[in-house]
């Protein structure tokens, strides 16, 4: 499955309305997306629908303002991928879902620096991981598991039963993180999230 077949996939699980991406890009998730409103939220990207820095869009929306899924797909460093997760969470409706890309990078060297990727544009899925897994450690009171698929795609749902905290040590490095990797991501096959929502 790739992430929009697994946003389409929620979408039709709960009758979602409300879709926000944030990180559109050339549109390859954003197209493929079937709701009746969406917002992509990308400062470079022509296919989005504000182009502005998402702290920026988050700022200027109203409290009240909710969408049923909130695709994250922005910048791929720790702080900004946690904050888009944090902020994320304000706007979520009740029963919504959030869905992180690149929260599952399978060596060192895909976690590189934005300075290094700008260098030579490869494969690159940055420090989410990081902002999902700080996030994750503390909040007991929500439910969050990377699907093993397409870069690892995160769910944050507030819904839930919550879940069990992680203890991340001081310093923590990417080999705390591959060797702890399926504890810290709560890390599920494809088959096991399409079971949970049957």
């Amino acid at each position: 499955m790739y992430r929009f077949d697994i946003i389409n996939h929620l979408i039709q699980r709960y009758d979602y309305q409300r879709y926000l991406e944030i990180g559109v890009e050339t549109g390859e998730a954003f197209n493929n997306v079937q709701y009746a409103v969406k917002h992509g939220v990308d400062p470079f990207s022509e296919n989005a629908t504000f182009r502005i820095p998402s702290d920026e869009f988050f700022a200027m929306i109203h409290d009240d303002v909710e969408y049923d899924l909130i695709f994250v797909d922005g910048l791929h460093v720790e702080d900004q991928a946690q904050s888009d997760i944090e902020n994320a969470l304000l706007h979520l409706s009740d029963g919504g879902t959030i869905v992180v890309h690149d929260c599952n990078p399978p060596t060192e060297w895909h976690q590189r620096s934005y300075e290094e990727f700008l260098k030579k544009y490869s494969d690159w899925n940055g420090t989410t991981w990081r902002g999902f897994v700080n996030l994750r450690a503390p909040r007991p009171d929500i439910e969050m598991c990377v699907v093993d698929t397409d870069w690892g795609c995160g769910i944050v749902r507030l819904d839930g039963e919550g879940q069990d905290v992680i203890d991340l040590p001081d310093n923590y490095s990417y080999t705390d993180f591959h060797a702890r990797r399926k504890e810290w991501l709560n890390l599920i096959p494809v088959e096991a999230f399409l079971q949970t929502l049957a």
